[in-house]
């Protein structure tokens, strides 16, 4: 019976919620369609959404365009103070990463990039966007400006694979210094199409500024994340 002191979308939710823990429902399961919940728990559409919507914000749920909404996977561990890649990351903990590049061209430095970089506006730089997933679910989208005067030819390397292990083995390039930033920022444009989320979802932005061991600009990274895919989490050692 529903309270008239809770919303009743509220209280659906807590049914909802309820009704995934009794089937216990694996990861990336499917649910049922709107209309269908809406009879199951006899109520209207809108407030299924509405339930669906504050599940989907507190990371229990997520939805796909055009295919519907599914329990979200274990949330992938990162902590940015370790230098392993995305792929060890990811299979570390039992997933299965992969990657997609959608695109890779020399490009001129903007302002933006020259400002952040040391470069000059419109020195020649790698830019690579590239999408990467965790069980076939796409969770990030990232932007890769690489500078090239350390690696020629990168552009026709196999960019799938991981760009630091390229840089390593290809062209014995390591990171130095890293300034890291984290902070969340609503998925929208390229970002958000490239993930099949609704513009304006919510995200995780992260950028990421290297330099070489000879304090030269190296990379700049800039990542959108879904939401509830990343728990960041950093280990201090203070002996």
């Amino acid at each position: 019976m529903l309270r008239n002191d809770i919303p009743v979308y509220v209280q659906v939710r807590d049914q909802l919620w309820q009704w995934i823990q009794e089937q216990q429902l694996d990861s990336q399961a499917r649910l049922p369609a709107e209309r269908e919940l809406a009879s199951r728990f006899n109520t209207t559409r809108v407030t299924v959404r509405q339930a669906l919507g504050q599940l989907e914000a507190e990371g229990i749920i997520f939805r796909s365009n055009r295919r519907g909404w599914y329990i979200t996977p274990q949330r992938l561990i990162y902590d940015p103070s370790l230098d392993i890649g995305f792929y060890n990351t990811v299979t570390e903990q039992g997933f299965t990463p992969s990657t997609e590049t959608l695109s890779k061209r020399l490009i001129e430095a903007p302002s933006w990039l020259a400002d952040i970089s040391g470069m000059a506006e419109g020195a020649p730089i790698y830019h690579i966007l590239r999408r990467r997933s965790v069980d076939l679910r796409c969770v990030v989208v990232e932007h890769n400006y690489i500078n090239p005067r350390g690696c020629p030819g990168l552009l026709d390397q196999d960019t799938d694979l991981s760009i630091w292990l390229l840089l390593r083995e290809q062209y014995d390039l390591v990171p130095g210094k890293r300034n890291i930033e984290i902070f969340p920022q609503a998925l929208t444009g390229v970002e958000a199409e490239a993930l099949g989320v609704n513009s304006g979802s919510a995200g995780l932005y992260m950028q990421r500024l290297t330099l070489d061991k000879s304090g030269a600009f190296l990379e700049y990274d800039r990542e959108y994340w879904i939401h509830d895919a990343l728990k960041v989490a950093v280990q201090v050692n203070n002996n």
